[in-house]
């Protein structure tokens, strides 16, 4: 009787690690992959905001320009002569809304006489345009003032035409002339430390015949 007997003990086969040459090679790939894709992805992030760094620098350095410009304009010199201009025309002003005030209750309680012409008058107030002294009587008109410039004054006509007291009243004569500005002072140096002021226009209005009774008065409207 014979027995087969086998030899083979699967105790003594060689063993098989699962963490083997191979498999270390391939997860160390794994690694160094994933390092690069993190790498790729922090160096395009980084140049993302390095270019939005250079774009806020450019924005404050030209906000910042802009500062010092005004900086420098704050600390100009004030021009003694626009001060005064600017105090003069307060003046001016102050004296308006004096006479108007006045004339208000006179422009209230009548409507016959001059008073529908002087509620024109004051209706038609431009900016840069000022009368010095009127002159009206029944069928005589007569203004005189100062402009800023010729563009001004047609304004001015052009509303007061408008009015129904100077409604189709054309002036037959109007002379303009260009009055001398002051000239800059200078300083102890030879230089200028003031502009001189701009030119104006002063005007003088007529229309209609001669003058018979009339209403007098002065008037600073600007």
């Amino acid at each position: 009787m014979s027995q087969q007997i086998n030899l083979a003990n699967p105790h003594l086969l060689k063993k098989r690690y699962v963490f083997g040459l191979r498999e270390m090679l391939v997860g160390l790939g794994i690694v160094l992959a994933g390092a690069l894709i993190w790498a790729g992805f922090l160096h395009y992030q980084a140049s993302g905001l390095e270019t939005q760094a250079l774009q806020e620098e450019a924005t404050q350095a030209s906000a910042q320009a802009g500062l010092d410009e005004l900086n420098a304009k704050a600390q100009r010199v004030v021009n003694p002569q626009l001060s005064t201009q600017i105090k003069s025309t307060q003046l001016q002003v102050a004296q308006r809304e004096t006479l108007l005030e006045a004339i208000g209750g006179t422009i209230e309680k009548t409507s016959v006489g001059f008073s529908p012409r002087l509620r024109a008058l004051a209706l038609s107030s431009t900016e840069g345009v000022w009368l010095n002294s009127f002159n009206l009587s029944a069928d005589h008109v007569q203004l005189k003032g100062a402009a800023f410039n010729a563009g001004l004054l047609t304004t001015y006509m052009d509303r007061l035409g408008k009015q129904p007291s100077f409604a189709g009243m054309k002036f037959s004569g109007m002379t303009a002339l260009v009055a001398s500005s002051a000239p800059a002072s200078p300083s102890s140096e030879g230089q200028s430390t003031a502009a001189a002021l701009p030119q104006y226009l002063d005007f003088e209005l007529t229309a209609g015949g001669s003058i018979d009774s009339p209403d007098q008065g002065a008037a600073d409207a600007q």
